[in-house]
């Protein structure tokens, strides 16, 4: 625990080594010391069909206007309000530093989500 999924559109500007930017966001979530390093798990993935806002499919398929990059950070429930406002605050600068020219030359929307995994149902099994 964590599991971080990153996801982006398939349009930006910029091409970051995404494996990197994982590596950074799991280095950011070891750090705070509220996880193990070896219990986040982090992935990436590209969507080549999207729609942002009104746009049609062949708008976004066409056009680099509007693009997303999104990472939805799920932990097991019971930290507070202000621990995943303080999650969210130290990892979404890692997005905007990993996409310099989509923030200059599209309109990039940037999100960050801190989402409650119910505690009660979760299971894991591991091996090793």
């Amino acid at each position: 625990m964590p599991h971080c999924i990153l996801e982006a559109s398939g349009n930006l500007l910029d091409q970051p080594d995404w494996a990197g930017l994982l590596r950074a966001v799991n280095r950011t979530l070891a750090d705070t010391g509220l996880f193990a390093a070896a219990d986040i798990k982090s992935r990436f993935l590209r969507h080549e069909v999207f729609v942002v806002g009104d746009e049609t499919p062949g708008d976004a398929e066409q056009g680099p206007e509007r693009a997303f990059v999104t990472l939805n950070v799920q932990i097991l429930s019971g930290r507070s309000d202000e621990v995943k406002a303080q999650l969210s605050e130290a990892l979404l600068p890692l997005l905007a530093a990993a996409l310099p020219r989509s923030l200059a030359g599209q309109r990039l929307s940037l999100t960050v989500q801190i989402s409650d995994l119910h505690r009660p149902s979760y299971r894991r099994q591991t091996s090793g």
